[in-house]
């Protein structure tokens, strides 16, 4: 139980950092040099997350929620808990969505609506 609830915790912090950083990369263009330092991968830039934050941020919240869910699914005494296991799989099948968004946006920059504005026109990984 102590192992779920440091992972619950973890996941509701890096939800948390991740909206955060999407809202300053929204809004602040002279930023995205740094994010894309930060989430470099073997010294290479990290375009890809930082053109794709907002898809990013939406993963680690909607596994936060999946985990939530699935918790209160397994622990609740109660019938019945249907409506958990429905959240925690909707919720899983949102973070498997955002894993194909986050290769669209990295192949083809697509859909453009989830790339931060100042990005759109960048191309390379």
């Amino acid at each position: 139980m102590i192992g779920g609830l440091i992972a619950l915790a973890v996941l509701v912090a890096l939800a948390v950092r991740y909206v955060v950083v999407a809202v300053r990369l929204w809004r602040h263009p002279e930023r995205a040099s740094e994010a894309a330092r930060s989430f470099s991968v073997r010294g290479a830039p990290g375009w890809v997350i930082t053109r794709g934050i907002v898809v990013v941020a939406a993963h680690f919240v909607l596994m936060a929620i999946a985990v939530i869910a699935l918790g209160t699914a397994v622990t609740q005494t109660k019938k019945p808990a249907e409506p958990w296991w429905a959240i925690s799989l909707v919720a899983g099948g949102g973070v498997i969505l955002c894993w194909l968004l986050i290769t669209l946006i990295g192949i083809f920059n697509r859909p453009r609506f989830l790339v931060v504005p100042y990005l759109r026109d960048k191309r390379r990984l």
